[in-house]
């Protein structure tokens, strides 16, 4: 029996471990990401990179290209970004990179996938609890069209068996047995990107969120956070773990906030099985998600269902036998 104290459920592990990467292992990592102008110009201009063919389109047409350009820096930063779960998300320093080669242009509406491989593997000769580990990343576009190579090498942290884990769902109805209880591997810290920046572009007016004058004489003494986007975090923080065959969202229930978030709160979540109601090839399933911060304080809870694909329904007689569920 699980307890009832979320601080104790067991993590579902995101990341990799040193020992995970042998040499000649190939990752094909499973994100993709688009490239939108919006994305091209807010980067080239916040890294001061005033060069007009990436934000111009004049600029780019008088320079032969058929767009504007996006800023090769964005290219490597999203194909590493895309690598990162799978090879340094569970911690390591980022030591460097080197032979990074842009075959071609990206233009905005590209959409942009990543792979790596092995290349050298050696254990920390200063340090035991880690490893040194360099791979080969390739970005390409969805037609398979090369545009990016590079060598990059972290340190990666080896195996650690302090924490209670939990199963890696792949999120089909099957994965998800009624009161399995879990938490998510990853926290997020609140900074004014959330107090003012997100409250302002959802156009929520209460100055509260975005105003220190207006909160320096109440009980709070400083500006909180919108409930409305302390709950996209939490459920935010238990997507990839609870929805990756989601076919919908269906609604939300019982949201409660008992606690106000703040600037430099570090909120997490866990999650518990409520329901799993099987809908011909799919299923609604029912969460209960609760955010959590950094002192253990449940901040906000949720009621949400989704409607997900089972397994059985996707599957041919060839394929291998399911995943254990989470909670057996």
């Amino acid at each position: 029996m699980v307890s009832s104290d979320p601080a104790s459920w067991p993590v579902v592990p995101r990341g990799t471990a040193f020992e995970d990467h042998v040499l000649g292992q190939r990752f094909e990592h499973h994100w993709g990401r688009t490239v939108h102008a919006s994305d091209n110009i807010v980067f080239s201009t916040q890294t001061l990179a005033f060069n007009p063919v990436h934000f111009n389109r004049e600029a780019a047409a008088a320079a032969g290209h058929p767009d504007e350009v996006v800023n090769p820096l964005l290219v490597f930063a999203i194909v590493f970004g895309l690598s990162v779960e799978d090879l340094s998300e569970a911690g390591g320093l980022f030591l460097g990179a080197k032979g990074i080669r842009y075959l071609r242009e990206v233009y905005p509406g590209e959409t942009l996938y990543a792979s790596s491989t092995v290349v050298d593997a050696r254990s920390s000769g200063s340090r035991p609890d880690v490893g040194i580990v360099t791979w080969h990343t390739v970005g390409r576009t969805g037609s398979g069209e090369t545009v990016i190579e590079f060598h990059r090498t972290n340190l990666v942290r080896k195996c650690s068996t302090d924490a209670t884990r939990a199963a890696v769902p792949d999120g089909f109805a099957e994965d998800f047995t009624v009161g399995a209880r879990f938490r998510h591997a990853r926290t997020r810290t609140i900074t004014d990107l959330d107090l003012n920046g997100l409250t302002l572009a959802v156009m929520n007016t209460a100055p509260g969120h975005f105003s220190d004058q207006e909160m320096a004489d109440t009980p709070f003494g400083e500006r909180i956070n919108f409930g409305g986007l302390t709950l996209s975090l939490t459920i935010g923080l238990a997507t990839q773990d609870t929805t990756g065959q989601a076919v919908r969202e269906i609604g939300l229930d019982d949201i409660e906030f008992a606690v106000p978030v703040k600037r430099g709160d570090t909120i997490g979540a866990a999650t518990e099985v409520l329901a799993v109601e099987p809908q011909g090839e799919h299923a609604d399933v029912t969460f209960r998600h609760l955010g959590i911060n950094q002192r253990g304080e449940i901040v906000c809870r949720a009621t949400r269902t989704v409607r997900v694909r089972t397994r059985a329904a996707t599957q041919t007689p060839a394929d291998d036998a399911p995943a254990t569920p989470i909670g057996r």
